[in-house]
């Protein structure tokens, strides 16, 4: 993806958080769909990846370096310890935790000569930028449809 690519998908998930916001504050122990996971867990993980380009800037400063990243953590260990983290936060602080994140990836953002390094990861080869929009914007996108069914809309 590219700067541009990435800067609109950020700013529709801004939007959409926002239209959504008054549902989610009213509804922060409702149990989703699938999983253990209340509203609250999902956006207390949201709210941890909000913004996704320092992850992936650590991974390009390794690529330039010559550096082999180390080996991700378990996924569900970096789950639950981004939960645990944000136990005491109300919904509305969480959302604006996720807004945070939003603002200071829009911020952050590199430009197209970095975005299109292409990075190793356990699902092959990707972009910088394809991998910002994939652990950014749509995984947000997808965890808020989950959310959004458990609460019937």
């Amino acid at each position: 993806m590219t700067r541009d690519e990435l800067i609109a998908a950020l700013e529709a998930a801004e939007q959409r958080l926002t239209s959504i916001r008054p549902q989610l504050e009213a509804n922060p122990e409702q149990p989703l769909l699938t999983g253990f996971w209340r509203v609250r867990d999902a956006l207390s993980h949201l709210a941890a990846r909000g913004n996704p380009v320092p992850a992936v800037l650590r991974r390009v400063a390794d690529l330039d370096a010559g550096n082999t990243p180390p080996p991700p953590r378990p996924i569900d260990e970096i789950n639950a310890d981004q939960v645990k983290e944000r136990a005491e936060l109300s919904a509305s602080e969480l959302i604006d935790e996720i807004h945070a994140g939003h603002r200071a990836a829009l911020d952050a953002m590199p430009d197209d000569e970095v975005l299109v390094k292409v990075l190793t990861t356990p699902r092959g080869e990707e972009s910088a930028g394809d991998m910002i929009g994939r652990i950014g914007a749509r995984h947000e996108g997808n965890h808020l449809d989950e959310i959004l069914a458990a609460l019937g809309a």
